[in-house]
């Protein structure tokens, strides 16, 4: 259900209005000295620390090396997902194989991991890649199940009676037709992805996000501890755009029309 518009001003106009008022209430806290500014500083030092850390590449290089391990990490996290709910949602006997474990290993909160991650890969790149794309499988997997659980059965018999190979209906049949389940999954692991890395980087990294806003606490830089994270939150805003734009794209223009042909 569309919320209510006023003079049908576009989305777009609310968001910007939205962020001025926070940065308005965010000052005048600031301004009225209710918190000290040595543990909350204001939006001009913050804005002041942002042209700072642009200037001399350090932003840039963090939030490179954030982006970096979060895509690498949750392709491969999603491609492992989509492929186990594929075939948990295909084959009764890969069901009965994989659910229980997933039930039983995905409530495990994702900063529990780190620790076995450290001790089987050590604080290099590879610790941070196994906890990304481990954290980002589970609601991709668990997702593209149910999907593959709710298609219409007359899509499966139409293809069978047209003797498509098993690979083929995967690809062309199963994959597509659960194509808005596995989007919500995929919106759903980026988002843990992106707290299982920062919570990593804290922990042992010497670059990245969380690496910033752990040092910026240490030396009590709070100025650079809230410029990373509210990086993170426009990363995290970007992102799920992205994600929107996909849910609304041609790729499943037509699962939205099969829909309305079945009402």
């Amino acid at each position: 259900m569309n919320g209510l518009r006023i003079h049908g001003l576009p989305d777009w106009v609310y968001t910007v209005a939205g962020a001025v008022l926070f940065v308005c209430g965010w000052q005048l806290i600031c301004s009225l000295h209710l918190v000290p500014v040595s543990i909350l500083p204001s939006p001009a030092t913050v804005v002041a620390a942002l042209w700072s850390e642009a200037g001399n590449g350090r932003l840039a290089s963090n939030v490179i090396a954030s982006l970096f391990r979060l895509v690498s990490g949750f392709a491969i996290g999603a491609a492992v997902g989509i492929c186990l709910g594929l075939l948990a949602g295909t084959l009764t006997a890969a069901r009965a194989v994989l659910m229980p474990l997933v039930e039983l290993l995905r409530p495990i909160p994702p900063l529990a991991w780190i620790p076995l991650a450290l001790i089987w890969f050590g604080i290099g790149e590879p610790s941070k890649l196994f906890l990304i794309a481990l954290t980002a499988c589970f609601p991709v997997l668990v997702a593209t199940f149910k999907g593959v659980e709710q298609i219409d059965p007359t899509l499966i018999r139409a293809a069978r009676s047209l003797d498509v190979p098993q690979w083929r209906m995967l690809v062309k049949v199963v994959l597509p037709a659960a194509m808005p389940d596995v989007v919500t999954g995929l919106r759903l692991g980026w988002t843990l992805g992106t707290t299982i890395l920062v919570g990593a980087e804290m922990i042992a990294a010497s670059s990245g996000l969380g690496f910033m806003i752990m040092d910026g606490m240490n030396s009590g830089r709070f100025d650079l501890l809230i410029l990373g994270i509210l990086t993170l939150g426009t990363i995290s805003v970007v992102a799920d755009g992205l994600f929107g734009r996909l849910s609304r794209s041609r790729l499943l223009r037509w699962h939205a029309g099969l829909e309305r042909a079945e009402a």
